[in-house]
């Protein structure tokens, strides 16, 4: 069966407006920021199916159905979530890669892992920077006149010792491709893996997309 990275079926989903789709399927009338109509999913006389533009979602108050434009379109349609991907990808014009026997999309997929790999690091190296091992860390930004406000802002953080990030990254169920491809562990010649980053204040590095891609570093010893 195809699979589909994050990415591919966030951009699906931000390609296709809800009350654009949703108003093929049923009549819908603007009331304030939102709009009205009868649920297609139950018997009713008064609207109570809402759809929201602004948060691209729809909820029905009647009996409670509700989600986003994919959701809707699968529950209508009555078709399983990889068809109602292809089926608003169609729409959109968007040319789907799959898994089956195809690198690019593999490559694909093990991006979009990557992403998250650097996202938990970035919160915990965050994290650590506030706990008591984290002494030579807090000592410097204190020394630095950093304050609370801006630690949290730049989610500012400090990396431990040895394979301190790599035994979580373990826990929180990541695969040692993800994690070696990172580039934030590494595998030395005797098959240990080791944390990259040791007793450094880190800074978490985004892109437009507000996604973790890099880590900028120093050195406080």
């Amino acid at each position: 069966m195809a699979r589909y990275s994050e990415e591919i079926i966030n951009e699906v989903r931000q390609s296709n407006d809800i009350v654009d789709v949703i108003s093929q399927y049923m009549h819908l009338k603007r009331s304030g920021r939102n709009f009205f109509g009868l649920c297609p999913f139950h018997n009713e006389k008064s609207p109570s199916f809402s759809v929201s533009p602004d948060k691209q979602i729809f909820h029905c108050f009647g009996c409670g159905v509700g989600g986003n434009v994919i959701t809707f379109v699968s529950k209508i349609e009555g078709l399983n979530f990889i068809e109602t991907v292809q089926m608003l990808a169609e729409r959109a014009n968007i040319q789907l890669p799959t898994l089956e026997n195809n690198v690019d999309s593999q490559k694909e997929i093990l991006k979009d892992k990557v992403y998250k790999v650097n996202e938990f690091t970035a919160e915990f190296y965050h994290q650590n920077l506030y706990k008591p091992q984290a002494k030579m860390g807090q000592e410097y930004v204190k020394k630095r006149q950093l304050s609370n406000e801006t630690l949290k802002s730049y989610r500012i953080g400090f990396s431990g010792k040895f394979n301190e990030l790599y035994q979580e990254l373990k826990k929180q169920g990541f695969g040692e491709q993800e994690i070696l491809e990172s580039g934030l562990v590494n595998k030395n010649e005797n098959g240990q893996y080791i944390d990259r980053y040791r007793n450094r204040l880190m800074f978490p590095i985004c892109d437009a997309r507000g996604r973790v891609i890099a880590f900028g570093r120093k050195s406080i010893r």
